[in-house]
């Protein structure tokens, strides 16, 4: 097997309103690379490559370079079928996780083609037919108008972007509730915004019985067990666990659900080995986008469905775009996404949106 073309593509694609990513980032226009790659000089495979940050200009030349060079290496080289002789040669480069991501799901999505397999099959042994999405809040929009839209799609549970200010996101969510009316779960996502005293204050303040759990409440994750104890409240790890050697893959008390986002770990193999490892602690999964585009957003949600059971996706990001780069975007109806199981081709990609660097 042979990577006989490699090639780099850059997209601006403009948001319907200014979205804050991790609640640091305000961002009106998502930029990001994709990576059109062939194997055996017939099949095609791509893949996306987007920080979770305000990504452009110098960044985005100098990463396209790096990969440009990496991709003469990798064409320059013959590999076995099997993939681990390609994989070795990935693990043994200095890439981002961002770029790893993008290789990765760039040459399983050619494999996919090659092989007349789902994505998905490349991923797990029986994957689901379908994953349930959990519905996004964002920190800034319209409540009511909000609220309604998700629960016309049928959402089962509902993300909510805290501020990080705790008297107004104890508002928010007192408002978010009483439009729900007990019909739909929630949870909170913080970013570490708050301090423990603002977390323990929340718990205070809202009904916990309507929670499903935190995500990252507060920087200091040693005191997830105290605030358990004291609130009764579970928590989601996040960011914790991108930290290198980070002490947080070893909590357990207070802890609920793992949210892994495939891009910022580096790629669908390692997500798939974290993936296993809560599922042997009995956490719940929950495969989360980085406002990828469409592209990334296809092989995030073969990777929910392949890791099955009680994984959820985080993926109800496309709406906040005024365009993507697919021409046919998987649809949530009641809140979940039927995968069909068809490969990405080059006829689905909207080529007049990207431009080759």
């Amino acid at each position: 097997m042979k990577v006989t073309s490699f090639k780099i593509y850059r997209y601006r694609l403009p948001l319907k309103s200014p979205v804050l990513i991790r609640g640091r980032n305000q961002i009106g226009l998502r930029q990001g690379l994709i990576l059109y790659l062939t194997l055996d000089n017939r099949w095609q495979g791509f893949g996306e490559i987007a920080q979770l940050k305000d990504f452009e200009g110098a960044e985005i030349e100098r990463l396209a370079n790096s990969l440009r060079q990496f991709g003469k290496g990798l064409a320059s080289r013959e590999f076995p079928d099997d993939l681990n002789g390609l994989f070795c040669y990935l693990d043994s480069s200095n890439l981002i996780p961002e770029a790893r991501f993008g290789l990765e799901t760039a040459v399983y999505s050619a494999l996919a083609l090659k092989l007349n397999k789902p994505l998905s099959f490349l991923w797990g042994k029986s994957p689901s037919s379908a994953v349930m999405v959990n519905g996004l809040l964002q920190e800034e929009e319209p409540l009511e108008q909000a609220v309604k839209a998700l629960l016309k799609k049928g959402f089962e549970s509902i993300k909510i972007k805290a501020g990080g200010v705790v008297k107004k996101d104890i508002a928010r969510v007192s408002e978010v509730l009483a439009l729900l009316n007990n019909r739909i779960r929630i949870h909170i996502d913080v970013n570490q915004k708050w301090s423990y005293d603002d977390a323990i204050r929340f718990a205070g303040e809202i009904d916990s019985r309507r929670l499903e759990y935190i995500e990252e409440p507060f920087w200091d994750m040693e005191k997830a067990a105290d605030f358990f104890h004291k609130t009764g409240i579970a928590i989601a790890l996040d960011e914790s666990l991108l930290a290198p050697q980070s002490k947080a893959v070893k909590m357990g008390e207070g802890v609920k659900a793992w949210v892994l986002k495939p891009m910022l770990l580096g790629g669908p193999r390692k997500t798939l080995v974290m993936a296993d490892e809560a599922r042997k602690r009995g956490l719940e999964i929950v495969i989360s986008s980085a406002f990828e585009s469409g592209i990334g957003m296809f092989s995030l949600i073969r990777l929910a469905v392949a890791i099955g059971g009680n994984c959820r996706a985080g993926i109800d990001t496309l709406k906040y775009f005024e365009k993507d780069l697919l021409k046919t975007s998987d649809v949530i109806q009641e809140g979940k996404i039927s995968v069909p199981k068809r490969p990405l081709s080059e006829s689905d990609i909207r080529f007049e949106n990207l431009s080759e660097v």
